[in-house]
């Protein structure tokens, strides 16, 4: 077997579209996944007096950014420059009302996208310089024990 074939066996098996990884990153956060909302701006107050204030729609945004920025610097030796591979894996809560022995996906809100947005700005700065370095992402939504798996790896 030539090593371009090996490569390729060792992508297919860490999930990752690019085999080569010089440094990987895991690390679980247990608790209640939440969103990234959108920011609302408004103006306060009138004339001289006038400032803008940024709000997040989100409750508890703020302690669950600090929970995984927090469980990143844990596992964090250094943040990773240039391109990296992101796998992240969320689990929530299922339903009551979920049926008990049909299989089920997690259709319903929060999306996944916002998800993703929580964690990335999470460990910007502590793991990453820049979510702009995220040349590849892999996301699931799921039901069980809340929390997200959350695996970084270095392409080269």
């Amino acid at each position: 077997m030539g090593t371009d074939e090996t490569a390729v066996d060792a992508a297919a098996v860490s999930g990752f579209w690019h085999a080569s990884a010089s440094r990987m990153v895991e690390f679980h956060v247990s608790g209640l996944p939440v969103p990234q909302g959108s920011m609302r701006s408004f103006i306060v107050g009138k004339g001289k007096n006038a400032r803008p204030v940024i709000t997040s729609s989100s409750k508890g945004l703020p302690q669950w950014r600090q929970m995984v920025a927090l469980r990143a610097q844990e596992v964090a030796g250094k943040t990773f420059e240039g391109p990296v591979s992101v796998r992240l894996e969320f689990l929530l809560p299922k339903p009551k009302s979920a049926p008990k022995r049909r299989r089920i996906y997690a259709t319903k809100r929060p999306d996944l996208d916002k998800l993703i947005r929580s964690v990335l700005d999470s460990i910007t700065h502590v793991l990453i310089e820049d979510d702009s370095q995220v040349v590849e992402i892999t996301a699931v939504k799921d039901y069980g024990p809340p929390g997200v798996h959350v695996t970084i790896s270095a392409i080269e």
